[in-house]
């Protein structure tokens, strides 16, 4: 039961590649097909995330694999909706951008002694859906999805600036404590 978490992480890697394979497959359902790959994915975050916390089996594979694995697979499904116009491509660097910069500081975090853990916070947790929902929202064509965009892209830069905050802060602590 203690490499299941990993194993779905990992999975969830996979997965990546046969989104794009099935996104730009040509094939006439290929939107509805890649759109479940995506699904598929989150269902495997969610589970092994709960997973990890249910029967405590947190490992060093999974802190960094994880988080990485969640944000390249909803980057790579912003990269594919912006490249056949389905989202904004502002809406996508923004994304992009946030993502690149929390993964840099989740490494340094991780790379000190001791570690620095920001825990996800309710920001983080909306963010995240909402990105899911842009998502719907922009594969189905539905009426306010330049507006979701708008409203994501905000909260992103919240959470970033949230999370640069602790970060800052717990840097503080730190030369305060020496």
């Amino acid at each position: 039961m203690k490499h299941i978490p990993n194993i779905l992480t990992f999975i969830r890697l996979l997965l990546i590649p046969v989104y794009f394979i099935v996104f730009y497959s040509g094939n006439e359902h290929a939107l509805g097909q890649a759109l479940a790959v995506f699904i598929i994915a989150s269902f495997t975050d969610v589970l092994d995330g709960y997973l990890a916390r249910k029967y405590d089996v947190v490992s060093k594979f999974g802190t960094v694999a994880d988080p990485f694995a969640d944000k390249l697979m909803q980057v790579s499904v912003l990269y594919s909706l912006s490249d056949v116009e389905l989202l904004e491509k502002w809406f996508f660097w923004i994304i992009l951008v946030k993502e690149i910069c929390q993964i840099v500081l989740g490494i340094i975090m991780v790379s000190m002694k001791p570690k620095m853990i920001i825990s996800a916070n309710v920001f983080g947790k909306m963010t995240t859906v909402l990105i899911f929902v842009t998502i719907v929202f922009a594969v189905f064509t539905l009426p306010g999805s330049y507006m979701i965009q708008i409203v994501t892209a905000i909260l992103a830069a919240i959470t970033f600036t949230q999370y640069a905050y602790h970060f800052i802060m717990g840097l503080q602590e730190r030369k305060s404590t020496h």
